[in-house]
């Protein structure tokens, strides 16, 4: 008798699939996460270009020296900041990569359960059929066997002349 693929095969590929959400998720929130710090370092450089274009306006028209030197070291804090982020966002990118690495292994290991148990299955479904195959060469044999008996019932009163 055919024994059908076990239902571990069926547990395998439900974690495979599990493991490969899971990894989908963590890469779906590193590239939020990425995306984020893109946002903030854009504004960061936009405030930047902002604070040193007001300081020349404040240089041409009155010049204060307390007031610049303040815009400027303001202008130098926000570089800091956005080097900072700068970093934060290739570090992010990277934990990106390494997701993407992660869900690509996740994926390929769920479509090798997947084809695990789709050969596991044709096999069975094979097995399956031979054995019905079988069973209905048997079937036709023994109704022949039952035909050739009734014939041979049957021919030797022929044979009589009365």
């Amino acid at each position: 008798m055919a024994r059908r693929p076990s239902a571990h095969f069926d547990t395998l590929l439900r974690i495979r699939k599990r493991q490969e959400d899971i990894r989908a998720r963590a890469l779906a929130l590193a590239r939020r996460e990425v995306q984020r710090a893109e946002q903030e370092l854009a504004a960061l450089e936009t405030r930047q270009r902002e604070i040193l274009e007001e300081a020349g306006k404040r240089a041409t028209k009155r010049f204060d020296a307390i007031e610049i030197r303040l815009y400027y070291q303001y202008e130098r804090y926000l570089a800091r900041l956005a080097d900072e982020k700068s970093a934060q966002a290739i570090e992010l990118r990277a934990q990106e990569q390494k997701r993407r690495a992660e869900l690509e292994d996740a994926m390929k290991q769920r479509h090798i359960t997947e084809k695990l148990l789709a050969r596991k299955r044709r096999i069975y479904l094979e097995e399956v059929r031979k054995e019905d195959q079988a069973f209905a060469d048997e079937t036709a044999a023994n109704y022949a066997a039952i035909a050739r008996a009734a014939a041979r019932r049957v021919k030797p009163n022929a044979g009589l002349i009365l």
